[in-house]
């Protein structure tokens, strides 16, 4: 299983081209596999719909408790 990603962890959803972040913002509520995820929108035109993502689609919002020296 990946552990980079978990159910509740938010995230930034990835400009599918490039890679670069975007402004859409989700919530992870499921995990169907290692590589696959159901994330909840918050924000942006899909605001409040589930959509299934790949790994490489998202990236995790950094936490204060990410923020270590």
């Amino acid at each position: 299983m990946n552990t980079e990603f978990e159910k509740g962890d938010q995230v930034i959803l990835l400009d599918r081209p490039l890679g670069h972040p975007s402004k859409i913002r989700g919530v992870i509520v499921g995990v169907i596999s290692e590589s696959y995820f159901n994330v909840l929108v918050t924000n942006g035109y899909s605001k409040g719909k589930i959509r299934r993502l790949k790994s490489f689609e998202i990236k995790r919002e950094k936490n204060e408790e990410d923020k270590k020296w």
